[in-house]
């Protein structure tokens, strides 16, 4: 039998807040025939061990706060602690009785087997199992009590502590434990503590204190603060049919959004995730695009910093409304067909994305190390075979296309030597990212890059749009310009929607919303064929053929780069008749009209087309059976 000796010195680490083992003293002891149950609560007038209506007065000793009593002749039984503190009522002043479960009265409220296997590395991340699961905050029942697990791995400090609304930001009050052999550190809270603000208070061996939110929170408080926040996450999803069929859309077509900025803030000036998912669902559904891609939206600290600097890896910021919110946000742009990507560039762990993926049913995560990637999909196996994760944008081509596309048209030359060295391969999988990185700072939008006068530039803009999106890749436009404005992108102004009244503008809004279409109705655009793009020159005109998944769905794609119309004997792949099915020089587009009308036969494996002059234009073999 253990003798349980209380120490003065002991005592005073409890007091002082310097206890790495606060079980150790605090809570229960058995001694002998008798028990023993020693508290520290600052600010008790006076504090009783309750066993049902028995009573048992503490004494309080060394310290002010700190109150033991010693129970002969007990086994160690259930017991809250009835607390006494004087409050200002009315009449003066007044006592003021609340009866409380000891929270060192319990066990370890995690377990020890599965923190050692998450310190080992061996946690089963491809079973389900999220390291959620143990660390940061979760409720819980033990012993029949409702409350909270806390749990944070923290190497180097003395002593860890739990602090929050419920404890007066103290942290004196609710030290945790270490578990033996790690620098976890652990605490059962009991009662009800939802929607309290809580954060973790560390000390570290050189005499540092540090205070931190919950790195593993679900909420934040809204910003500037950034407590973390205890909160339920139950949602009813409806999005089962969505789910059961995702990744099977006509391609992958993104529209990518930095929430903050895409459109007018209400009159009250709160944007939340559900009006922001009404509005953006009704025009990405009506533009087109099948995901919206957003930027990052895990709860980060600098609004300067467009989501970058993320402070909360498994919370959507708090400044749009709830986790629960954003859950509802999601489920209804799947009632409207689109998927949901999140830019996730700034997590590093497997176990904080399949977690996104689960909780908030993404679609899709992008992140950059590709290494990353391999291993997310060999740890994972086929649990996230229809979500996509990667999603690497292929910068060089773009870069290499649109500089291409910004020499003035006179001093083009080839664009198959401008692009060598890219490899236009049909099975290509990378998304081709008309992205915010391109107009941010000083760049300017793509139409502002565009050289020439105001109609030229729209022009160019055309063909450079109609480029990218035949070209292979999957692809991605950056919100705002689908609607040919010269603002880029600083993280703080509006999307500039005004630009609409010019005719340029909607125009060319309408330019993309036909492409888009054109994109996912064929198979040549969006499929992923074997080989790779072959390219046809003549002067300043230029052609290529993409190939659908079935005989009948081959595109032949023309562009003319120079400033005047061209005739242009195109090669073709088989014998018949062909007509053009798009064109950028419609005068619906903004353009002169002189596309090609009627149908054009071949000769010798060739038809002879208008290219009117800085025009993009597909034509389809016609099937005259």
């Amino acid at each position: 039998m253990d003798i349980f000796v209380l120490k003065s010195d002991e005592i005073a680490s409890i007091t002082r807040a310097t206890h790495g083992n606060p079980h150790h003293i605090l809570g229960m002891h058995k001694c002998l025939k008798d028990c023993y149950v020693n508290a520290y609560l600052p600010g008790a007038a006076s504090v009783s061990v309750m066993d049902g209506e028995q009573e048992y007065p503490m004494k309080e000793i060394g310290s002010q706060g700190f109150f033991t009593v010693r129970i002969k002749d007990r086994s160690e039984f259930a017991y809250k602690l009835r607390v006494t503190k004087k409050i200002w009522g009315e009449s003066g002043e007044e006592d003021a009785v609340k009866d409380i479960y000891d929270p060192y009265s319990f066990g370890y409220s995690v377990d020890p087997e599965m923190v050692m296997k998450v310190v080992d590395g061996d946690d089963d991340v491809e079973s389900g199992f999220h390291v959620k699961e143990v660390f940061g905050a979760r409720k819980i029942t033990m012993n029949g009590v409702s409350g909270v697990s806390f749990c944070m791995n923290m190497p180097g400090a003395v002593r860890v502590s739990v602090v929050g609304d419920f404890n007066g930001w103290d942290g004196r009050v609710n030290p945790m434990r270490r578990i033996d052999y790690t620098d976890i550190f652990e605490l059962f809270i009991p009662g009800d503590l939802a929607n309290t603000r809580y954060k973790f208070e560390a000390l570290y061996r050189d005499g540092n204190v540090d205070i931190f939110a919950d790195p593993y929170a679900v909420a934040y408080e809204v910003a500037p603060g950034n407590a973390s926040i205890l909160t339920e996450l139950e949602y009813s999803w409806n999005d089962s049919a969505y789910m059961k069929n995702r990744n099977k859309a006509a391609g992958v077509n993104i529209y990518e959004v930095h929430m903050p900025t895409w459109g007018n803030v209400p009159d009250d000036g709160k944007l939340t995730y559900a009006e922001f998912g009404r509005e953006i669902a009704t025009y990405v559904k009506n533009m087109g695009y099948n995901y919206i891609q957003f930027m990052p939206l895990m709860e980060y600290g600098d609004d300067s910093g467009w989501g970058y600097d993320t402070v909360g890896m498994f919370a959507p910021t708090s400044r749009y409304g709830t986790p629960v919110d954003f859950m509802a946000m999601v489920d209804h742009l799947h009632s409207k067909g689109i998927g949901v990507i999140m830019d996730m560039v700034t997590v590093k762990d497997i176990d904080c994305l399949s977690y996104w993926i689960d909780t908030y049913h993404l679609d899709g995560i992008r992140i950059e190390d590709e290494e990353l990637v391999r291993e997310f999909r060999n740890i994972t196996g086929d649990r996230y075979a229809d979500v996509l994760v990667g999603l690497g944008w292929n910068n060089e081509a773009v870069t290499r296309v649109t500089d291409y596309m910004m020499i003035p048209p006179a001093a083009r030359g080839s664009f198959s030597d401008y692009t060598c060295g890219i490899t236009f391969d049909e099975s290509d999988s990378s998304v081709w990212a008309l992205s915010h990185d391109a107009v941010a700072g000083q760049r300017g939008s793509y139409a502002s890059k565009m050289p020439g006068g105001y109609e030229d530039k729209y022009a160019d803009l055309r063909v450079l749009f109609g480029l990218v999106m035949t070209l292979p890749g999957r692809k991605l436009t950056f919100m705002g310009q689908e609607l040919g404005g010269f603002n880029g992108f600083d993280g703080r102004s509006m999307i500039d929607w005004s630009v609409l009244e010019f005719d340029a503008n909607s125009y060319f809004q309408k330019y993309v919303k036909e492409i888009n279409k054109l994109y996912s109705s064929k198979t040549a655009f969006h499929g992923q064929a074997d080989g790779n793009v072959e390219f046809s020159e003549d002067g300043q005109v230029m052609s290529f053929v993409r190939r659908g998944m079935r005989p009948d769905d081959v595109m032949y794609v023309v562009c003319n780069f120079g400033l005047k119309d061209a005739e242009y004997s195109m090669p073709v792949l088989a014998d018949g008749r062909y007509r053009e099915v798009f064109s950028s020089d419609n005068q619906k587009f903004g353009g002169e009209g002189n596309n090609n009308r009627g149908y054009k036969s071949s000769a010798d494996g060739r038809i002879t087309v208008t290219a009117p002059a800085l025009s993009f234009a597909v034509f389809a073999h016609v099937n005259t059976k």
